[in-house]
């Protein structure tokens, strides 16, 4: 058996995925590769893809935490931008090796990280 060294798909899981399409492209505005109307929502992205599932639990416990960031070359600006839309946010804050970064949060409270890396 040979696992490949990379990561293929993350998924978010949500109980409304009609109300999270409309939060995740006004904050993220990736193309969208592949639907089904209640099901899923595939993102076009470089590398590793991600997925909103619709859930079919009871209920779901929000991400308290981010399992991966999507980078920026500007993190000040893509944060007043994303503030400036409403969109609920933590302040930026450094991170290891001069990365700075900050949470957003979507309508179902799953925290979300964009960071920027320093320039080389």
């Amino acid at each position: 058996m040979t696992i490949k060294n990379r990561i293929n798909t993350c998924f978010i899981h949500l109980q409304d995925l009609k109300k999270a399409k409309e939060w995740y492209t006004t904050v993220f505005p990736f193309e969208i590769e592949a639907e089904a109307d209640g099901d899923f929502l595939l993102f076009k992205m470089e590398g590793t893809e991600l997925m909103l599932l619709q859930s079919h639990h009871q209920s779901i416990t929000p991400l308290p935490y981010s399992v991966f960031f999507f980078e920026t070359d500007n993190v000040e600006e893509t944060y007043r931008e994303l503030t400036g839309k409403g969109i609920r946010a933590d302040e930026i804050e450094p991170f290891p090796e001069g990365m700075r970064g900050f949470h957003v949060y979507d309508p179902e409270g799953n925290m979300l990280l964009i960071c920027s890396r320093p320039a080389a």
